[in-house]
């Protein structure tokens, strides 16, 4: 269901961090959805609720100061937490944030929801975007970073249309 978006760039330009490429660790998908932009923002914003579409977080909780949240995640047996700051959140338009490992100290990925009214409901772009700190961020060098962003590439390739489709599925179950 979700599909390439048009016209829905990512940050610019590519960024590339001493060492590592991180020019081919950027995605995009997109798919439309029945319900308002407003509705989506509503859901997508709402951390906890997460897990309930994407294949790898299982949802987060604000901090008080709701700028920042914890996110759980879990591939396989695996699981951790990460440190995220919203970075955008216009309500019916866009909500941003960036994963700040698991210390929470270094920008590592940008996730990303673009909201934009269509025939039919809303286009939700999702984009994934590796932020040049990333192998500072797991402390490792250049080999051991591209060995995990490609896992994690490969991870975000799958799970971006799984999380539209399942997002989808559940934001017009709700009209029936």
């Amino acid at each position: 269901m979700a599909r390439q978006p048009t016209g829905c760039p990512l940050s610019d330009p590519p960024v590339r961090s001493p060492g590592v490429d991180t020019t081919s660790y950027r995605h995009q998908e997109a798919v439309t959805i029945d319900r308002s932009p407003e509705e989506l923002y509503d859901l997508i914003a709402d951390v906890s609720q997460m897990g309930r579409w994407s294949p790898v977080c299982t949802g987060g909780s604000y901090d008080e100061d709701g700028e920042w949240f914890t996110g759980t995640n879990a591939m396989g047996d695996a699981t951790w937490e990460t440190r995220c700051r919203v970075v955008v959140a216009d309500r019916g338009r866009a909500f941003a944030f960036i994963n700040h490992g698991l210390e929470g100290r270094v920008e590592m990925v940008r996730w990303g929801f673009q909201l934009r009214p269509v025939a039919g409901g809303t286009e939700v772009v999702q984009t994934w975007e590796v932020l040049p700190g990333y192998a500072d961020g797991l402390g490792v060098d250049e080999a051991g970073a591209v060995a995990v962003l490609d896992m994690m590439k490969d991870a975000a390739l799958q799970g971006m249309p799984e999380t539209l489709s399942a997002l989808k599925a559940d934001a017009e179950s709700a009209l029936r």
